[in-house]
């Protein structure tokens, strides 16, 4: 795979990334931070290797607030430019799968980090019409944005990327009425919008524990699904492929919140082994991490996923595994 992301927009200045020679226990202690606003008006500090949300410019906000918000410009020339060039050249040269891969978020999750999490859990609960109007605001830019995109690349590109976390570890992120409700429909808009522009297949990220809803995301024409984290609640890749697996392609599963980081060579070996048995058979599988790969695996364990996934991901399969009773 080759991914084919937006640049910056023009009428923003993209951040650095803090000071080059800070260490790890710098960011975590907090004594270097760094921190810039987005273009939705976010505010993001440096901890450690990643970003966190500290101000979201909607919270508190009234709904003349909302009518103010200063939204993104989707047709900003910035985030396109020279995007058709590279996808022409790497289609025409490669051998690649190119991936699009034009936004960092989703619906919900743009409606939850412009408001802030509680505020937009108590508007669904109580404020019914201003989370209505959020939630419009950002499909409307999401369905100029991709159209932009899609106009510029989509005649070069097998799959894009999109998505929405929906789960936790353990639960839903909301209750699957209410995203069939609020979120489902707009999802919805924007996959026709994307089926009606390119042939790309459309995978859809969403971490955590959402067996309640892989069912809706079928029904709204998704084609890949992202990451399959097998520890979170309900996410028995056995059971997923048995249910599923007629319906969908699915792309991750190997552990990174426990084999990864702290399992033995030979474990992580056991572990592609096991999704591979579970995922793999008829195809439908793509292999990769239960989502990105952290700074605490080890290299070996990395090189043992790659070689594992050669060595026994080839068709016809040779890997015959019994289902475990504890198999997630």
């Amino acid at each position: 795979f080759r991914h084919i992301q937006a640049g910056p927009p023009d009428n923003y200045e993209e951040p650095s990334f803090g000071d080059p020679h800070a260490s790890y226990e710098d960011y975590a202690s907090g004594a270097t931070q760094h921190a810039f606003v987005d273009e939705w008006g976010i505010k993001w500090r440096r901890a450690a290797y990643y970003y966190d949300m500290v101000e979201h410019p909607l919270a508190g906000a009234s709904l003349e607030d909302l009518k103010a918000y200063r939204w993104p410009d989707p047709h900003d020339p910035g985030k396109t430019r020279g995007l058709r060039e590279k996808a022409r050249d790497l289609y025409l040269n490669t051998d690649y799968a190119l991936v699009a891969d034009p936004a960092s978020g989703g619906i919900l999750e743009m409606a939850l980090w412009t408001r802030g999490f509680e505020d937009f859990y108590i508007d669904l609960g109580t404020h019914s019409k201003f989370a209505t109007i959020l939630l419009d605001g950002i499909t409307e830019y999401f369905l100029a944005w991709f159209g932009e995109y899609l106009d510029t690349v989509g005649d070069y590109i097998q799959i894009i990327a999109q998505g929405d976390d929906l789960g936790m570890q353990d639960r839903m992120l909301l209750p699957p009425n209410l995203y069939r409700k609020y979120i489902k429909p707009r999802h919805q808009k924007v996959i026709e919008l994307i089926k009606s522009k390119t042939r790309a297949k459309v995978f859809h990220h969403s971490c955590g524990a959402i067996v309640p809803v892989i069912g809706d995301l079928i029904e709204i024409s998704v084609d890949i699904l992202n990451p399959i984290q097998p520890r979170a609640e309900g996410m028995n890749t056995w059971e997923l492929k048995r249910v599923y697996g007629h319906s969908i392609t699915f792309h991750g599963g190997v552990d990174v919140q426990t084999v990864l980081p702290r399992g033995t060579a030979d474990d992580v070996v056991e572990e592609v082994k096991e999704r591979i048995a579970s995922l793999g058979p008829g195809g439908g599988y793509i292999l990769a991490a239960s989502h990105n790969i952290q700074a605490d695996v080890p290299p070996e364990n990395i090189v043992a996923m790659f070689e594992a996934a050669h060595e026994y991901g080839q068709y016809p399969l040779q890997i015959e595994l019994s289902r475990r009773s504890d198999a997630s």
